[in-house]
C-alpha cells in the first residue's frame, strides 16, 4: 500500500477535534429539590450587634404542572435594639401550554416594619413565558394581574389592582453552581405613582453534593412609600445552604 493510501486512510479513521464535537446537553431536572441556607454575624465586647438570616426554596416538577415556594427571613439587632425584621413568603404554581407560554398564579406573604409594612400579601393570575432555553443561559418572562393588599403601621389600609412583570435569567457555572438575575415591577393601577420594583441578583456555588455557598444582593424601589419611610431598601445576604434532591428525574413533558 502506497504512503499516500495510507496517510488517507488514518485520516479518515482519526477521530473529530473535541472542540468540533457537540457540547454535551444539561442533565435533566430532578423530580424535586429543596434547599435551605442559614448565615449568623454577632460581636461582643466594644459592640453588641447581632444579624441572622434564614432562606427556604423548594420546587416539584410533575408531568404538567410545577410549584415553586420560597421563604426568607432577616433579623438584626444592636445592643438589644432590633434594626431590621423582614420576612417572606412565596408559593407559585405554574402549567405549560405550549413550549413557550403557559399559565400561572401565584401569592406572596411579607412583612417588614421597618419599612412601614405589618403585612402585604399580592395574589395573581396570568401567563409564563420561557423566552430562552439554550445550555449556556435560559430567560422566563411573567405577566400577570393581581391584587396587592396592605395593611401599614401608619396610615389606612390599601386594597389595589396591580399589575406583575417579571423577567427571570440564570446562568450555569457548569454543574457546580449558577447565578439568578430578577426584575420585577409592580405598575399600580388604581394609584399610578404607588408603582415598585424590585432587582435581586444570587450567585450559588456547590461545596460538595449537600453543602453550598450562596451570596445575594436585592435592591427595592417604592415611587410613594408609607409616609415617614424611604423609597429604597437594599439587602446583601451571604449563607451556608444544606440540599436535596430526588434521585428520580422529572416526567417529560
Amino acid at each position: 500500500m502506497s504512503t499516500r493510501r495510507v496517510l488517507i486512510l488514518v485520516l479518515c479513521l482519526a477521530p473529530l477535534p473535541a472542540a468540533a464535537q457537540a457540547p454535551a446537553p444539561p442533565p435533566p431536572p430532578p423530580l424535586w429539590d429543596a434547599q435551605i441556607g442559614a448565615s449568623f454575624v454577632g460581636t461582643n465586647g466594644n459592640s453588641d450587634t447581632s444579624s441572622v438570616g434564614a432562606d427556604f426554596g423548594a420546587h416539584r416538577r410533575g408531568l404538567v404542572w410545577k410549584i415553586d415556594s420560597e421563604a426568607t427571613a432577616v433579623r438584626s439587632s444592636s445592643l438589644d435594639v432590633k434594626t431590621a425584621e423582614r420576612y417572606l413568603g412565596l408559593l407559585r404554581a405554574a402549567r405549560k401550554l405550549t413550549p413557550i407560554i403557559g399559565v400561572t398564579s401565584g401569592i406572596k406573604l411579607e412583612r417588614d416594619r421597618f419599612s412601614g409594612l405589618d403585612f402585604r400579601s399580592i395574589l395573581d393570575a396570568g401567563l409564563s413565558w420561557a423566552l430562552v432555553r439554550e445550555p449556556a443561559w435560559t430567560l422566563d418572562g411573567l405577566t400577570a394581574v393581581a391584587w396587592n393588599h396592605e395593611s401599614r403601621t401608619l396610615g389606612p389600609t390599601i386594597n389595589h389592582p396591580v399589575g406583575v412583570l417579571q423577567l427571570l435569567s440564570r446562568v450555569p457555572f457548569g454543574t457546580a453552581g449558577d447565578t439568578t438575575q430578577r426584575f420585577t415591577f409592580y405598575p399600580d393601577f388604581k394609584e399610578t405613582s404607588a408603582y415598585r420594583s424590585e432587582g435581586e441578583v444570587t450567585a450559588q456555588a456547590a461545596l460538595n453534593a449537600r453543602l453550598a455557598l450562596k451570596f445575594g444582593y436585592l435592591i427595592r424601589f417604592a415611587n410613594s412609600p408609607v409616609p415617614g419611610f424611604k423609597k429604597t431598601d437594599n439587602t446583601t445576604t451571604a449563607s451556608v445552604v444544606v440540599r436535596w434532591k430526588a434521585s428520580t428525574v422529572a416526567p417529560a413533558p
